[in-house]
């Protein structure tokens, strides 16, 4: 046992690499970062995780700096290694949430906007629903064990890396590519709804130049929301299925990521 964790207390100032780089991790990876989980019981499974995690990669995390200036350095590097694993899967469930934003407001539910505590924004009432089928299907693929399996194989890979390395180009184009890319894969989700939309905002509009008597205005918002359930009933399992390729394409910007380190 005193092999695993050695008595000499200033070992143990390795685990602040795990540590810390484990809460740049759970700042933006999805599940851990959700905002209804209190700071303590981040923190408390962070240093948890970090712990059971250290016997394992405790030849690969280099030694603390024992002055200020190098432990903040080091400290600011782990983090940075975190978040940017982080942030590479939060891209996938932004693009999600935004085209749930889109379909919302194209199916009439612009008016009835509420309070998402995940994005600390007003959004769509979709926005919650997809938000949440995106982290079953995550859940559901064992992607969070994946994410747990990337982060310990990262000490390994990050050994020798400086900041050099963590803001350089090939960092950066990842970086950018993969939010650029959001906006497609959001266009990609919500163009069915926008084209049944637009197709029934032409009809009524016909139907108003042939009808002028007929009210056709106050049909419009109960026949779009209507079709608009109906399209996402529809195309429910197809959106399932195109949301597994989406994990298994974070999995892979993760591993590119790694491997751009």
């Amino acid at each position: 046992m005193s092999a695993l964790f050695p008595n000499d207390w200033r070992v143990y100032l390795s685990v602040l690499a795990v540590f810390l780089r484990l809460l740049g991790l759970f700042i933006l990876v999805p599940g851990f970062s959700h905002q209804t989980i209190p700071s303590s019981v981040k923190l408390l499974l962070a240093l948890v995780i970090s712990l059971a995690i250290y016997p394992v990669v405790r030849h690969a995390v280099p030694p603390v700096p024992l002055h200020i200036g190098g432990m903040a350095v080091y400290a600011l590097r782990e983090s940075l290694i975190g978040f940017l694993m982080g942030f590479v899967a939060y891209l996938t469930f932004e693009a999600i949430h935004l085209a749930a934003h889109f379909m919302g407001y194209q199916m009439g539910f612009g008016a009835a906007s509420l309070f998402d505590p995940v994005t600390q924004a007003s959004v769509s009432v979709l926005v919650p629903l997809a938000g949440w089928l995106a982290l079953m299907v995550f859940l559901f693929m064992d992607m969070h064990h994946y994410l747990l399996s990337l982060f310990v194989q990262s000490f390994d890979v990050t050994r020798g890396a400086d900041f050099a390395r963590l803001t350089g180009k090939g960092v950066i184009t990842l970086l950018t590519d993969g939010t650029s890319r959001l906006f497609v894969i959001a266009i990609k989700i919500a163009a069915p709804f926008t084209f049944l939309v637009l197709a029934s905002n032409v009809a009524t509009g016909i139907l108003s130049r042939l009808l002028p008597q007929m009210q056709m205005v106050l049909f419009v918002f109960p026949v779009t929301i209507f079709l608009g359930v109906c399209s996402l009933y529809l195309f429910a399992p197809e959106m399932l299925e195109y949301f597994e390729e989406l994990m298994d394409q974070m999995g892979q910007d993760l591993v590119l990521l790694l491997r751009t380190i």
